[in-house]
């Protein structure tokens, strides 16, 4: 059974060279691998074996193998499998029908693609941002250390609130709303398209069945799980590039198409209400949204100071790259008085230039792997953020949840919680309307965490100004921008949406997700009382010592 890792013990499995210690620090860390076995050995003597079992606890430093962390989680993800695991989250079904909406919101295309370039390059700071932190706090977790060391007081509030509700809601409740219509894009291939409205529990049914196979694999090898991945985010690479490199044929004249008015239209039409620029900037983010999945697995990340900054820019500048080809790709194809908001925007487009059989059955099953891939990602993803919660005390039981299986080298009973958790909320809800709040309120209260964890890279930087492995420095002005813009999505969720021609209306009020939302991180509040205070007075634990020994750790080693 593991413990309470730092990053000075992940140091010590570094080459000297990128630990950078000099002979006097490299003696700093060996005698306090000593003080820490005493003061281990002296505690395990005195503390009961509850408390023990509850208590984050901080293993001494131990030389492990380079490929090998300090919780016993193997480094096996390198530069491609982070980047896989990057775009298995970003990319589902979003850039596929999403152009449709954010178009006829702006009233342009070209408008529509100055908004995919302005959010493109906003979440481009946000991710840099999530580098940053990501290098400094080289440790699986991500928003939850983030915001734990950003925002330590009162009793780490904020890190609390993103743990119970990300950890027991929002993820879970995304991968069962990603399972629940994967299918539907199999079955539309297949010519059963109606299976959609009168079939629910079945395709609620082969998800859980196809959700649990996944699950097993992630717990019984880490290498054949990002194998995996790396066919998913290939499946989605291709099916874009096609997409794109389409879009580039009709852009030099290579591939003919009907003259339409979208582009000699300019910029008349353009919509400057602040309702369609709200509406339409949603859907952008969303559409970007997934790049923060890396950093719950940095831990597994080798090369982290290497890899982490350069995957995450790389997947992301790939994706805006792709993303603006494939909205020249449909706009050069589809006349925008033409949009089809029943039918998917790239089916429009593949019908146009290869045929039905690409449109109606090729796409469906690509859309639907690309789906697939999202859950095989928020799978391996949520499983460490159960796993972190429960190893840095955020979470009650965190012997348990923050084991680590001797042989499969993966946290087992983390990810079976998580699965647990997966299929009640894909088999409680009824169908209707219930069902659908549910995949609203997927998204709700992550805005506030992400500006949060942005804003956390300018407070830091005051704060701890030379932290030595903060190896990568990304843009504050990005950051400040993407925090801000993040907050204010939060907000205008309250505020009416625009009206889409052609979709049908939302049967319930705009409001109501975000106020359950809002009302569940509020709810929050109780179990961050019970863990932080109530239980902290009681025993005398101290359950979140770790985030400044973590600081004090690295901080000694450029002393």
């Amino acid at each position: 059974m593991s413990a309470i890792y730092t990053p000075l013990q992940q140091a010590a499995a570094l080459p000297s060279e990128d630990r950078g210690l000099n002979d006097q620090s490299r003696s700093l860390a060996n005698s306090l691998e000593i003080v820490s076995l005493e003061r281990h050995n002296s505690n395990a003597s005195s503390s009961s074996s509850r408390e023990e079992a509850d208590q984050p606890t901080r293993q001494s430093v131990v030389f492990k193998p380079a490929d090998v962390s300090e919780e016993g989680l193997r480094r096996e993800i390198g530069l491609f499998s982070a980047s896989s695991i990057i775009i298995g989250q970003v990319v589902g079904s979003g850039i596929f029908s999403t152009p449709a909406s954010v178009a006829i919101l702006c009233g342009t295309p070209y408008m529509a693609l100055i908004l995919w370039f302005i959010s493109g390059v906003f979440s481009l700071g946000g991710a840099l941002a999530s580098a940053e932190l990501g290098t400094m706090f080289p440790q699986n977790g991500g928003m939850i250390r983030y915001l734990a060391h950003s925002y330590p007081k009162p009793r780490a509030l904020v890190a609390t609130i993103m743990a119970y509700s990300v950890t027991f809601f929002c993820r879970p409740a995304a991968i069962a709303a990603n399972v629940a219509i994967f299918s539907q894009y199999f079955f539309f291939a297949a010519g059963r398209a109606d299976y959609a409205e009168t079939r629910d529990y079945l395709l609620r049914g082969i998800g859980a069945l196809v959700m649990t196979v996944l699950m097993v694999l992630n717990m019984l090898s880490v290498r054949w799980s990002l194998r995996l991945l790396n066919l998913f985010a290939i499946v989605k690479i291709v099916t874009l590039l096609v997409v794109s490199f389409t879009g580039f044929l009709l852009m030099v004249g290579a591939v003919k198409r009907t003259p339409g008015t979208n582009w000699s239209r300019g910029f008349k039409g353009t919509k400057f209400d602040a309702q369609s620029f709200a509406s339409a900037m949603t859907r952008l983010f969303w559409s970007w949204e997934g790049w923060s999945n890396v950093g719950y697995v940095v831990g597994e990340v080798k090369n982290v100071k290497r890899n982490l900054p350069l995957s995450l820019g790389l997947a992301m500048s790939t994706l805006a790259v792709l993303y603006l080809l494939a909205n020249v790709a449909y706009f050069s194809v589809i006349p925008l008085e033409d949009i089809d908001n029943g039918t998917l925007l790239a089916a429009q487009f593949m019908d146009k230039i290869f045929g039905k059989a690409m449109g109606q059955v090729v796409l469906p099953i690509c859309i639907g792997i690309s789906i697939l891939g999202v859950v095989m990602s928020e799978l391996f993803g949520g499983g460490r953020l159960m796993y972190t919660a429960g190893k840095t005390g955020f979470v009650p039981y965190g012997d348990v949840l923050g084991e680590i299986h001797p042989r499969f080298g993966t946290p087992v009973y983390a990810m079976a919680i998580i699965w647990a958790l997966s299929l009640v909320f894909l088999f409680a809800p009824p169908p209707g309307k219930a069902f659908d709040l549910l995949v609203e309120l997927v998204q709700e209260g992550m805005w506030y965490f992400y500006a949060l964890t942005a804003f956390g890279v300018i407070i830091l930087r005051k704060r701890l100004p030379r932290y030595p492995l903060r190896r990568f420095r990304s843009s504050l002005v990005l950051s400040f921008l993407f925090g801000a813009l993040s907050f204010a999505l939060g907000i205008l969720q309250f505020y009416p949406p625009a009206e889409v021609p052609g979709k049908k209306k939302p049967e319930l009020p705009y409001y109501l997700a975000p106020l359950l939302g809002a009302i569940f991180m509020t709810l929050c509040l109780i179990p961050w009382y019970l863990r932080m205070w109530r239980y902290v007075n009681k025993t005398g634990i101290q359950l979140l010592g770790w985030i400044e020994a973590e600081e004090q750790e690295v901080l000694m080693m450029d002393d």
